[in-house]
């Protein structure tokens, strides 16, 4: 999931390069860290939220299949 996601964030802002997601694995939680540069973290947030929230549905998702829980957070 990590790949899949660092490519979405990737596609989504002016500077890729400066784009990387970090996984911290637990027992039952998987936190995703996405770091971008400063003008990019409103592209990857969208108008309302709503980027953001579809990235996190998709984290959410992937990870009940497997039967545990995630969480995407935006580091600064």
């Amino acid at each position: 999931m990590k790949n899949e996601l660092e490519q979405i964030v990737k596609a989504l802002v002016d500077n890729p390069e400066a784009a990387h997601v970090r996984a911290i694995v637990g027992d039952k939680t998987t936190v995703y860290e996405v770091t971008v540069v400063k003008e990019d973290r409103g592209k990857v947030i969208g108008k309302g939220g709503a980027i953001i929230k579809a990235l996190r549905t998709i984290v959410h998702s992937n990870a009940a299949k497997t039967g545990r829980r995630a969480a995407l957070e935006i580091v600064e």
